[in-house]
């Protein structure tokens, strides 16, 4: 599977104050770029590609590459830079988010499997359990919503290669996602259980939550 495997971490400018704000004495990108597995890129926007590479290479991780993107705010622009990195073109490529640092590997593994068996995209997801509200433009709860049909969309996701080409294909505006242009094309997606420790961190704020966690998983 190795040749069949690489691994993108977009890490635009909007993203990069996650990726170095240390978490139990690790940096998210650290924890992320070891959850990556097969050929692995961070694509980051050109100011911090530096630092990038240094936090990398402290913890021994300088096989993961490092490449620069001048459009430093879009995330698209990230995907196709890492696409255009593989001189050897992989089957599946991982996406991988930075502001996920806790996602499992069991969940990495359950999205490789998914990809193993045939699935062109591959996303983990989790039953919405919180009550949800609509509410109008005052702020005003106006109903609840039936959180049966709801799903918390998480990473890493999974892709062939031609998938993610496809979706990227002219459509590479700031606010892409890759969901989004999956379910307006009518590509198939293929579901597999998310995980409650796959939730976004926004750092620093989430500091000493995020930490008290890592905490209780290691104590």
């Amino acid at each position: 599977m190795a040749g069949e495997l690489a691994a993108i971490l977009p890490l635009p400018a909007t993203l990069a104050v996650n990726a170095f704000v240390p978490l139990a004495g690790e940096a998210p990108l650290v924890r992320v770029a070891r959850a990556m597995l097969g050929a692995a890129v961070v694509v980051a926007a050109a100011p911090v590609v530096g630092r990038v590479r240094e936090t990398l290479a402290a913890q021994g991780l300088s096989t993961v590459a490092v490449a620069a993107v001048e459009d430093s705010d879009s995330r698209a622009q990230c995907l196709l830079a890492g696409l255009r990195h593989f001189r050897d073109a992989p089957l599946h490529v991982l996406v991988h988010d930075i502001r996920r640092p806790l996602a499992p590997a069991s969940l990495r593994d359950r999205v490789i499997a998914a990809l193993q068996a045939g699935s062109p995209v591959v996303m983990p997801m989790l039953p919405v359990t919180d009550s949800v509200k609509a509410v109008d433009a005052q702020g005003l709860v106006t109903s609840t919503l039936d959180r049966s049909a709801l799903r918390a969309v998480q990473h890493p996701r999974g892709f062939t290669v031609d998938a993610l080409s496809e979706l990227l294909n002219g459509r590479a505006s700031d606010d892409f996602d890759e969901l989004d242009e999956a379910l307006r094309s009518g590509t198939p997606i293929t579901l597999v259980d998310g995980d409650v420790d796959a939730f976004v961190v926004e750092l620093p704020r989430d500091t000493a939550y995020v930490e008290a966690i890592i905490e209780s998983r290691t104590g």
